[in-house]
C-alpha cells in the first residue's frame, strides 16, 4: 500500500441551495453567486505557497474553465461560480500537479459540490515537491554520451496489455552524459535511452556499421531484464548511471504501391520510434528512403529498435486527389529487414445520422456532438493529416468520419446531458462490435442514437461501522467480463464529494457490480485483471433504462496494485 501523501480539506461556511436555470445542450459559461478559496503550503516546509495556478471546471462552464493564482501568502479566490460539481487542480513549477481530494500519487480527483450563494472555504492543497531521477548514460567505452534522449517509463494497462509507456516527457543528456527526469510522482520507473547515430568500424578486413539500441537502466535492451527505479515524495534518485548498448546496424528492403498498383516513385518511406501512453504520445523521426521508378526502396543503418514504417501518397479521383497512406510495425535486431510490402490506402469510412431521444422535445444542437473511430490497431495506424471536420456533426444531424484503419469501433464524444444509447447499421446494433472495412469502402446509412433519459447511479460512502465517509473511490463494472475492455461503456469509477456522496450518470442498462476501495491508481479499471480481483467484493444491482439506483458502498479492503 502506499502511504498518503496529501490532505486536502474543504469547509462549507454559509449558503443556501436555489435552483438554477436550465441546461440546454451546450450551456454556456454561467456566472453565479458562489465563492471557492483556500490556500497553498508547500509539504516540505509548510509555507505559503505564491504564483501557484488554480483551475476550476465544470459543465456549467461549459468549455471555459477558471484560473487565479495564489497571493504572496498562498491564498487565492475565485467568485461568481453556478453551483454545480467542480474539478479543482493546482499546479505549481518545482511541485507535482494536484486535483482537490487526490491524497496518494496517480489518483483520480474528487468533485467539490458547490451550491449556489455558496462560500467553500479552506479549499486548501499541500503541494509535495516533485520527484526526479539523474544520472549520466555512457558508451561502451565509458565515455559520456550527449544528445541521448532519456525518458522514464511505468508499466500500465494501455490498448489491450500492460507495457510500458512514458511516465513524462523526455529529456536529452548535456555534453557530460547527465540527464534530470522531472515532474515524477513518487512510484517505480523504469529508465529508457535511445540514440539515433550509426558509425562504421572494420572488422576482419570488411566495413561494418553499428547504432545503439534501445537500453534500459542499468545496460539491457529487454525491458523485462531492466532495473527498476523506485523514488519517494519529493525523493532524487541520483547516479542512475548506464551505458548504451551497440549491435549491428541493419538495412530494410522492401516496396511501396498506392492502391492502384502504381509505384509511389519519389514518396519518402520514413522510419520512426513511437512511444504512446494514455496521455502521452512520441514519435521520433530515424531514416527514410525514397521509392523508386519500380516500387523498391532501401533504408540503411538501421539500429536495433522497433519501429513504424510508413509512408504516404495520393490518387487522383476525378477532379480532386485522395491521400492514402500505409504503415506497418517492424523489429530490427542485426539482421538485414527484406521484402517489406507496403500499400496504401484511404481507410475505409462511415457515415449516417445522429438521432436524438429527447424528453424535453427541443430540438437537439449537435454543436458539441462529434463521432468517432476508435482504432483497434492503433499501431497500423499511418496517421493521415488531421481534418477538423472530420466527425463533425452537421445541423442536420449527418456526419462523416474517414480515415480509419483495420477494425475500429465507432464512439460518440456528447455533452453532459446527453449519452450514447446505441449505434444501428441496417438495423444491427454495432454499438461495441469492431467493424472493418476494405480500403475505400464505406459504412453508410449508420444510425447514432443519444439520448437524454441516461441512467444514474448514486450513492454514500460509509465505514465499516456505517459512519459516512468522504474518501475512497467507487468502481462500477458490468456482471458480464466480456465488456471489461479499456474506456468499455459498462465500467465507470467515481470519487465522493466532501460529504462522502457519490455519482455517475449514463451507464447502459444490464447487470452490474459495485464496488468502493480505498485507493487505486487513475485508469486500473481498465485492466480487466483488476476488475476480476475486486469482483468477489462486490454488491450486485440491476439498471433498466432511464433508471436511478441508490447503492450504498462500505470501503472494501483491497491490495493497492
Amino acid at each position: 500500500m502506499i502511504a498518503a501523501f496529501v490532505i486536502v480539506a474543504a469547509q462549507i461556511v454559509t449558503g443556501v441551495q436555489q435552483g438554477g436555470p436550465p441546461r440546454d445542450a451546450r450551456p454556456p459559461s454561467q456566472t453565479g453567486t458562489a465563492v471557492i478559496r483556500g490556500r497553498v503550503f508547500a509539504a516540505d516546509t509548510g509555507r505559503p505557497l505564491r504564483r501557484a495556478r488554480i483551475t476550476v471546471s465544470a459543465p456549467e462552464l461549459g468549455t471555459d474553465s477558471r484560473q487565479i493564482s495564489t497571493s504572496p501568502d498562498g491564498k487565492y479566490e475565485i467568485k461568481d461560480l453556478p453551483a454545480g460539481r467542480y474539478t479543482v487542480t493546482v499546479a505549481r513549477s518545482g511541485y507535482l500537479t494536484l486535483r482537490y481530494g487526490q491524497r496518494r500519487p496517480l489518483e483520480q480527483g474528487k468533485p467539490l459540490q458547490v451550491l449556489d450563494r455558496q462560500l467553500v472555504d479552506n479549499v486548501d492543497f499541500t503541494l509535495p515537491r516533485m520527484s526526479l531521477i539523474t544520472g549520466r548514460v555512457f558508451d561502451e567505452a565509458n565515455e559520456p554520451v550527449s544528445a541521448v534522449q532519456v525518458m522514464a517509463m511505468r508499466t500500465v494497462y494501455f490498448e489491450g496489455r500492460r507495457r510500458l509507456v512514458p511516465a513524462a516527457g523526455f529529456v536529452q543528456t548535456d555534453d557530460a552524459g547527465q540527464y534530470r527526469l522531472l515532474n515524477l510522482n513518487p512510484g517505480t520507473y523504469y529508465v529508457s535511452a535511445q540514440l539515433r547515430e550509426t558509425w562504421t568500424v572494420t572488422e576482419g578486413g570488411a566495413p561494418q556499421t553499428l547504432g545503439y539500441a534501445t537500453t534500459y537502466f542499468a545496460g539491457t535492451t529487454t525491458a523485462t531484464d531492466a532495473r527498476r527505479v523506485t523514488v519517494g515524495v519529493g525523493q532524487e534518485a541520483s547516479n542512475t548511471d548506464f551505458a548504451l548498448i551497440p549491435g549491428r546496424a541493419a538495412t530494410i528492403t522492401g516496396t511501396a504501391f498506392d492502391s492502384r498498383g502504381t509505384p509511389l516513385v519519389g514518396q519518402s518511406v520514413s522510419l520512426g520510434q513511437e512511444s504512446r501512453g494514455p496521455n502521452l504520445n512520441f514519435m521520433f523521426s530515424s531514416n527514410s528512403g525514397s521509392v523508386g521508378a519500380d516500387g523498391t526502396f532501401t533504408i540503411k543503418n538501421v539500429a536495433p529498435g522497433e519501429y513504424k514504417l510508413a509512408v504516404g501518397g495520393a490518387i487522383d479521383k476525378g477532379p480532386i486527389k485522395i491521400q492514402e497512406r500505409a504503415a506497418v510495425p517492424i523489429v530490427v535486431n542485426g539482421v538485414d529487414v527484406d521484402n517489406v510490402s507496403l500499400v496504401t490506402s484511404q481507410g475505409w469510412n462511415a457515415s449516417g445520422q445522429v438521432v436524438v431521444e429527447s424528453s424535453s422535445g427541443q430540438p437537439p444542437a449537435f454543436t458539441r456532438v462529434r463521432v468517432q473511430g476508435r482504432l483497434m490497431q492503433p499501431e497500423l495506424d499511418p496517421r493521415l493529416p488531421p481534418n477538423a471536420d472530420n466527425g463533425r456533426v452537421k445541423d442536420d444531424g449527418t456526419f462523416g468520419v474517414t480515415g480509419l484503419f483495420g477494425p475500429a469501433l465507432l464512439r460518440a464524444t456528447t455533452p453532459d446531458n446527453l449519452v450514447l444509447k446505441a449505434i444501428l447499421h441496417n438495423g444491427r446494433d454495432i454499438t461495441d462490435v469492431p467493424v472493418e472495412m476494405r480500403s475505400g469502402e464505406e459504412l453508410s446509412q449508420v444510425q447514432v442514437i443519444l439520448t437524454d433519459r441516461m441512467t444514474t447511479v448514486s450513492g454514500q460512502l460509509t465505514d465499516a461501522n456505517g459512519a459516512p465517509i468522504s474518501d475512497g473511490t467507487v468502481i462500477v463494472f458490468a456482471d458480464d467480463a466480456q465488456k471489461w475492455m479499456e474506456n468499455s461503456r459498462f465500467v465507470r469509477s467515481a470519487r465522493p464529494d466532501q460529504e462522502g456522496r457519490y455519482q455517475m450518470k449514463g451507464l447502459p442498462p444490464g447487470e452490474y457490480l459495485a464496488v468502493a476501495v480505498d485507493y487505486v491508481q487513475d485508469g486500473m479499471w481498465n485492466d480487466p485483471e483488476y476488475l476480476d480481483s475486486i469482483r468477489r467484493h462486490a454488491q450486485r444491482f440491476s439498471l433498466g433504462e432511464s433508471d436511478a439506483r441508490t447503492v450504498g458502498l462500505k470501503i472494501t479492503a483491497v491490495d493497492a496494485p
